[in-house]
């Protein structure tokens, strides 16, 4: 079984697994360590450098697939999108619309608690403030929505697959995703586990990455709109008290 197993797989297989489960969680905790010592964070090139590290990994998952001869539907990729990869692109639009409700709506959610609102956004040190860096966020978070979930959901679950089952599958790259973002501290990890545990079961039904991917990127553009909304309301806020 275990020669059946290393025989399907390739040296870049291995590779990305050593991405996904080491080199990432690495990563983010020196990321975390060095925001830590920063009262101000340059957001912009912060951004830049996340997106091009990004379209690098789907670039690798890509050619892997490729190389191997594997169709690109056991990566989630199906084309064209199942029934339930529609039924979810519907439900993603629909998180979307209610979550600029929320961002409209937002001083009358916040009552008389922005401060506390708006500090919790700010020890991540990495949300948009200004208008350039909202823009910016946007790509940042279409490109998360993509590599993400091609590494953790769609090539971790497939990986895990033919040894642990759907659930111990699920289970370990819902693990593995939430250590990959301890750059936020323990509840950031604690937090995108249990996203990542939802999008993990959610890929294992509809067998599609595609709607995963959109709803990803509504999640985190969503938290970036919040961060630089509040921060924009706190700062109007104090300029006329």
């Amino acid at each position: 079984m275990l020669h059946a197993f290393l025989a399907g797989h390739t040296a870049l297989d291995f590779l990305l697994l050593f991405l996904a489960a080491l080199v990432m969680p690495v990563l983010s905790a020196f990321t975390g360590r060095q925001l830590a010592k920063k009262s101000s964070v340059p957001l912009i090139r912060r951004y830049w450098l996340t997106i091009v590290r990004g379209w690098m990994v789907v670039a690798v998952v890509l050619f892997a697939w490729v190389w191997a001869g594997r169709p690109l539907a056991t990566l989630g990729l199906d084309w064209p999108i199942g029934l339930w990869g529609r039924v979810g692109f519907a439900a993603a639009m629909l998180m979307a619309l209610v979550f600029c409700v929320q961002v409209v709506r937002l001083p009358k959610i916040t009552g008389g608690n922005l401060d506390k609102w708006a500090e919790r956004m700010e020890t991540l040190k990495i949300t948009p403030r200004t208008e350039r860096e909202l823009l910016l966020f946007i790509l940042v978070a279409i490109t998360a929505g993509v590599w993400e979930e091609l590494l953790y959901r769609g090539f971790f679950i497939w990986f895990l697959l033919p040894v642990t089952g759907a659930i111990g599958a699920v289970a370990i790259s819902s693990l593995i995703f939430g250590i990959g973002h301890i750059y936020q501290g323990r509840y950031g990890v604690l937090n995108t586990g249990l996203v990542g545990l939802v999008f993990a079961i959610l890929f294992v039904f509809t067998q599609s990455l595609w709607w995963l991917m959109a709803a990803h990127a509504v999640v985190d553009i969503y938290g970036g709109a919040l961060a630089w909304r509040l921060t924009n309301m706190r700062a109007a806020a104090v300029k006329y008290s």
